[in-house]
């Protein structure tokens, strides 16, 4: 008999994010079932974790070959468990409280070979909000969310799957978000943590002279960004299934998709919300 869920990602550094992606996933998996793959760490952050750890050699960032070699380790895992679920160390996973008690319930309701999550950008008003304390529950701190079609991953498996680097789509199958599991991306949620850990990625080795170049922008540049982005006008909308803001681009990533079938990735990364969200009551305190 499987067990019904595992956690997996994938880190190199993130003394930040790292706990907080614990946090999540073993308050609701259980430790046992978390898995770190530890990329070659020196900074003591995947130290004495209380979860799986498996440390491979540093070596530049190849998004090609990570994308191959964490798909090999999901499909194997798929050996002890009904389904696993990858995602990157920033970015959590959540299951609308109205629909599904939890991650495991959706998953195990859901039962298909592969689930695509809706995604967002958790947003920082730095001129308005202060830095975060990430020991306290994101939820109750930041409230600014934006559509993300490069959020809308690919992220909960039950067979093997050939992912896309960066994980943004699967070769299997085409993108259709489901409006109850929500991807929520924590790269913007703190302009001085956004910062620390865009010095990083910045120094860092990659494979090639043009791979990562969105990780490594100068501070300028991805300071305008996020206050571009957490400045765009604000609307209501309570992102429940029958949500015609959140339908709207639901419907636009599948029909893209279609269109797109035949090409490397088949949704435009680059498509985001045009208009703020509030993170509704419910999900408030669930991460």
């Amino acid at each position: 008999m499987k067990a019904p869920l595992a956690a997996v990602t994938m880190v190199y550094n993130e003394p930040v994010f790292l706990p907080v992606w614990l946090r999540h996933y073993t308050g609701i998996l259980g430790a046992e079932c978390c898995y770190v793959i530890d990329h070659g760490s020196d900074d003591g952050s995947t130290e004495r974790l209380s979860c799986n750890r498996l440390r491979i050699p540093r070596s530049p960032q190849d998004d090609e070959r990570r994308a191959r070699a964490i798909g090999n380790i999901c499909s194997g895992l798929l050996e002890w468990y009904e389904a696993v679920l990858y995602c990157d160390v920033d970015e959590l996973l959540i299951a609308d409280p109205d629909c599904f008690s939890s991650l495991s319930t959706l998953s195990e309701a859901r039962n298909l070979p592969c689930v695509t999550a809706t995604g967002f950008d958790l947003l920082h008003n730095a001129s308005q909000e202060p830095d975060l304390d990430f020991s306290l529950p994101l939820s109750l701190q930041r409230h600014l969310l934006r559509f993300s079609a490069a959020m809308c991953k690919p992220c909960l498996i039950r067979s093997t799957v050939t992912w896309s680097p960066g994980f943004h789509s699967v070769k299997e199958f085409l993108p259709n978000p489901d409006p109850a599991l929500l991807l929520i991306h924590l790269r913007y949620c703190d302009l001085r943590q956004g910062l620390a850990r865009l010095a990083r990625t910045r120094g860092q080795a990659w494979c090639s002279a043009e791979a990562g170049s969105h990780q490594r922008m100068t501070d300028e540049a991805w300071q305008h960004m996020l206050s571009a982005m957490a400045g765009l006008d604000y609307e209501k909308a309570t992102l429940n299934e029958d949500d015609p803001l959140m339908k709207t681009w639901r419907d636009r990533i599948v029909r893209e998709g279609r269109e797109r079938a035949n090409e490397p990735y088949p949704i435009d990364l680059t498509l985001s919300g045009n208009r703020l969200w509030p993170l509704p009551e419910r999900f408030k305190g669930l991460f």
